[in-house]
């Protein structure tokens, strides 16, 4: 498929998720990339809300006054790490850090390989050295990876002492952390109804979930991947995106 059709067709159902038109709302909001700018929400939701300068997305903006807040001006000296290749993050990391390494995961490729550009990455089993990291962020990635404790306790290796690890995944106010899917030597077993979500880099639906992340454990997730100081960061950026989005902030001792 065209990658102009499958962009298309992720627009599309982007825009399926929207309320009526006469419902959009514009607000005037903080955008950490623009300074003050105006947003539009197509619905009360930070994954619906952009702002209409960068036009970057309200959940992957919101990583950004995290990062400012614990890197300041040592940005420029500092190795960043984002888990994919495109969004207002990575934006913002190519043009306030010193070094940026980036990728996506490619099931069928070889794990570490540059294809076509592109460096691939199992979050599950990183082929960078230990402590090479400063920072490691992504956006809506660890609901995608089959075990995510693994990908986190991956991230804690790589990154340097006193490394920072921020990210956000969707999250739910179910009493825990539920596991939709899993990898066994006969393929993938779902445990709860398929969901997928669309990914940029491979297209509608292309992304299946293994995980629906509680707020109310995914800290005690993150702690027992190995981060002893863990916390969730409430952002909002504009009143028009409703509840706040809470980024998951956690340091390597």
């Amino acid at each position: 498929m065209s990658p102009y059709i499958s962009r298309l067709r992720s627009i599309l159902r982007y825009l399926g998720w929207a309320d009526p038109i006469y419902k959009w709302k514009l607000s005037r909001g903080n955008c950490p990339v623009c300074g003050a700018s105006l947003f539009i929400s197509l619905k009360p939701s930070d994954f619906l809300t952009r702002c209409l300068s960068c036009k970057g997305n309200a959940v992957s903006l919101s990583l950004i006054p995290v990062i400012k807040k614990q890197f300041g001006g040592r940005a420029k000296t500092a190795h960043a790490y984002e888990l994919s290749t495109y969004g207002a993050t990575l934006c913002y990391l190519k043009n306030n850090f010193g070094l940026v390494t980036v990728s996506e995961y490619m099931p069928d490729e070889v794990n570490g390989a540059v294809i076509n550009g592109v460096l691939n990455e199992d979050i599950q089993n990183l082929t960078f050295a230990n402590d090479t990291f400063d920072l490691i962020t992504s956006n809506s990635v660890l609901e995608h990876v089959p075990d995510d404790i693994k990908g986190l306790q991956e991230c804690l290796r790589t990154l340097k002492s006193g490394g920072t690890l921020i990210f956000s995944v969707p999250l739910y106010g179910t009493p825990q952390t539920i596991k939709m899917a899993e990898v066994t030597p006969h393929g993938i077993s779902l445990l709860e109804e398929a969901e997928f979500h669309d990914s940029r880099f491979g297209g509608p639906k292309s992304a299946l979930t293994f995980w629906r992340h509680s707020h109310h454990d995914i800290c005690d997730r993150v702690r027992a991947a190995g981060f002893n100081r863990v916390e969730l960061v409430d952002v909002v950026l504009a009143p028009s995106q409703g509840l706040p989005t809470k980024v998951v902030y956690a340091t390597k001792d």
